[in-house]
């Protein structure tokens, strides 16, 4: 894993670029002024740098023309944070030496997708070497269906706590978004990709929520969750979550069953899928770590 360095002036900013990289499992290092990253990137030398473009005193831009210009530093990649969504500011940053750019507030997956480009090793090769590049590190999870020994102990600490949640999910992609979500709202998650193999994580117990796509191969979402409630017999009712991808609220309450008690629009949005943790578990399951 990688030693990331934030420099960044906005607490909640700044808090969020952390939880995003230490949920990853990188180290994280931070600084809230140009001249205070400065001096870390030349004494801890990290693999790559998320440099905000205003800062207080020096700006981003300045600092990173002075960390192209060391020797020392010059090969560290340099990622442009700004909230000015303007062409202009990608000339700027391309000028001061940025090796990328990416407009706030962070979207997970492009920030994903800038560290992994950037922190791939492609260091010169033999000729007739067809080998690809070797990553120095990848942000992407372990696979979400069958949890990295290191994980396995928090899905137990979930299980007793009552952080654990059950997803039913057939896009990868989908199902990735979603178990850093729920990292970042301190819960574990099993995976299944489709309703037959939930109904059958379900029976071993343990869960405090299901959330479920409602378009699955071999078992969809309607018949899962009707096979849930009909095998619970009023007994330890699971709370059951609908995820649909219509963005029309008219359009998704047309999924609305007797038998689940709340729906979220996909994309899911981490306020949103908080608030529902919220309203259907327990207070001390469901608040903030």
């Amino acid at each position: 894993m990688a030693r990331i360095l934030i420099i960044e002036d906005n607490q909640a900013n700044m808090k969020l670029a952390c939880l995003l990289l230490r949920s990853a499992g990188h180290t994280v290092l931070c600084a809230v002024d140009a001249e205070t990253g400065l001096t870390l990137a030349r004494s801890d030398q990290p693999d790559l740098i998320l440099m905000d473009i205003q800062l207080p005193g020096m700006d981003g831009l300045a600092a990173t023309a002075l960390l192209k210009q060391d020797p020392l530093t010059a090969a560290i990649p340099v990622i442009a944070l700004t909230a000015m969504a303007m062409k202009a500011d990608a000339e700027k940053t391309r000028i001061a030496g940025c090796d990328a750019y990416i407009v706030k507030p962070l979207r997970y997956q492009e920030l994903y997708a800038a560290i992994d480009a950037l922190l791939t090793d492609e260091a010169p090769r033999a000729v007739g070497d067809d080998q690809p590049p070797v990553p120095k590190c990848s942000l992407r999870p372990p696979s979400a269906t069958q949890p990295a020994p290191g994980q396995q102990l928090a899905h137990v600490e979930a299980r007793r706590d009552g952080r654990l949640i059950l997803v039913a999910e057939d896009n990868e992609s989908n199902r990735k978004v979603i178990e850093r979500q729920l990292a970042l709202l301190g819960f574990a998650a099993d995976f299944s990709g489709n309703g037959s193999l939930a109904l059958e994580r379900w029976k071993g117990g343990g869960y405090a929520m299901l959330l479920t796509d409602l378009q699955m191969p071999v078992m969809d979402g309607y018949e899962l969750i009707e096979a849930i409630r009909s095998q619970e017999r009023g007994v330890g009712r699971i709370p059951i979550v609908v995820m649909t991808a219509s963005a029309s609220r008219r359009n998704t309450q047309r999924h609305r069953m007797p038998d689940m008690d709340d729906y979220l629009s996909k994309p899911l949005q981490l306020a949103e899928l908080k608030a529902a943790l919220e309203a259907w578990l327990p207070a001390g399951a469901a608040s903030e770590p």
